[in-house]
């Protein structure tokens, strides 16, 4: 990365669940793929920002960082988010949000930490972050400012899960996803449950799922061998009769399933109306719940439509998580303070070394300006004892400590609100400061 050297400022774009439809969000989402090709397109296009490109199934958010002076702005990077995905950025901007330097360092604290996530408190957040950031690096976007920021909220949401109990109880998707069946459900013994997808949501999701003990469960993914060998682990280590089921089969026997967690990456849903319009005579019209929990959708919309079917997506989990917020309201509080304490330090941290030559060179200019008076009225006191002298220039020196003191302190205390840079701008032209070449006096 040929980074300029200049003071970098940083940014995000991005939209969540709540700005944000599940429709659009399938349409703005990255896979592993996607992300590498933005990425390498991104370092092209602007090769002295930084960037970091973070895609799940709840968020599409991309951060970077780059000199005060220089591109790309937010509508540079709407637009780039908008030409890889064919989209109109007019389409995008109400659900962008944009945060920028003390703002967006609070905002990636509360992402990692899962304090802005649908489930409050869920930890599979933490690892996707990890996951983008590596994704950033091998691409070669991240440098000092998302390289120094992006570690100090991992430790910040790693502090959040040790030190409060934010993360108590059932609190993944794919847990409130077997919530969401438990009452639809009284019994589960009965049950067939197929899952759709074995990636880590899927995985995640299995954990809680066999906690139900289900009479049969059928597992199927594009990579047969993958589910032979899931089923294979499941039927060695639980009590439950798991059979893989070749994914192009999986349709024709849905008839028999009662439960369908589906969350798969495929771009395009693998259950349409048509295909599922058969289903329901050939099972009596038995209610089935499904459950698609991945982004892009895997099962049409219109095949909730049909009257004995119950489809929950992604969004629709927010409801279910209410009960479980609740229990938690009182570690919400301790968790911002954790934020708030590391977005603090991360702040006074760069503050004092970005504001150091600053600060350094107005010292030196009041410095400069008293002795200079001391000097000119030595002359005029000839008959002033040492004694005098040394009360006279302890008087001028605490005169010129207390004229530092409050242009300082406001320095330090705009820091944390982000307004700092306007305030240092105002000293540097008020006092006609160079950083880069102080004074010769002494400080």
């Amino acid at each position: 990365m040929a980074l300029t050297g200049a003071p970098m400022r940083r940014y995000v774009l991005g939209c969540n669940h709540r700005t944000a439809g599940v429709a659009l969000r399938e349409r703005l989402a990255f896979d592993r793929d996607a992300t590498v090709a933005a990425l390498a397109r991104f370092r092209q296009q602007y090769p002295d920002t930084e960037a970091v490109l973070l895609s799940t199934c709840n968020r599409m958010e991309f951060y970077w960082a780059r000199a005060d002076d220089a591109p790309p702005r937010a509508a540079d990077i709407l637009q780039f988010i908008a030409s890889f995905h064919d989209l109109d950025p007019a389409d995008l901007v109400d659900a962008f949000y944009n945060y920028e330097d003390v703002e967006m360092v609070r905002h990636l604290f509360r992402v990692a930490s899962s304090m802005d996530s649908m489930v409050l408190g869920e930890s599979q957040i933490l690892g996707q972050v990890k996951s983008a950031f590596a994704a950033a690096r091998t691409a070669g976007t991240v440098g000092k400012a998302l390289g120094e920021l992006f570690p100090l909220a991992f430790s910040t949401a790693k502090e959040i899960h040790t030190q409060t109990c934010i993360a108590v109880g059932r609190i993944s998707v794919g847990s409130t996803a077997v919530d969401l069946a438990r009452q639809i459900f009284s019994r589960f013994d009965d049950k067939t449950v197929c899952l759709a997808g074995v990636g880590k949501m899927g995985q995640l999701t299995l954990t809680h799922l066999l906690e139900t003990r289900p009479h049969r469960l059928w597992i199927t993914t594009r990579t047969d061998a993958r589910a032979v060998e899931l089923a294979r682990r499941i039927r060695e280590k639980h009590d439950v009769t798991a059979e893989p089921i070749p994914f192009a089969d999986w349709i024709d026997r849905l008839a028999d399933v009662d439960i369908l967690i589906s969350c798969t990456g495929a771009r395009e849903p693998i259950l349409t109306a048509e295909q599922f319009a058969p289903v329901p005579a050939g099972r009596s019209y038995r209610p089935m719940l499904m459950i698609d929990i991945a982004v892009p959708r895997d099962i049409a919309p219109a095949v909730g439509e049909n009257a004995c079917v119950f489809l929950y997506n992604i969004d629709d989990l927010q409801t279910v998580t209410e009960s479980t917020l609740a229990r938690r309201r009182d570690a919400i509080r301790h968790c911002y303070q954790i934020i708030e304490a590391g977005v603090l330090k991360c702040v006074e941290d760069e503050s004092g070394r970005a504001f150091a030559p600053l600060i350094t060179a107005l010292r030196r200019k009041i410095h400069h300006i008293a002795q200079d008076e001391l000097d000119r009225i030595r002359p005029k006191l000839r008959d002033a004892s040492e004694q005098d002298w040394e009360l006279i220039a302890h008087m001028v020196h605490r005169i010129a400590q207390k004229t530092l003191h409050d242009p300082l302190e406001l320095l330090h205390e705009r820091a944390t609100d982000g307004s700092a840079q306007n305030y240092a701008d105002a000293l540097r032209a008020l006092f006609k400061l160079r950083p880069d070449e102080p004074p010769d006096a002494p400080a």
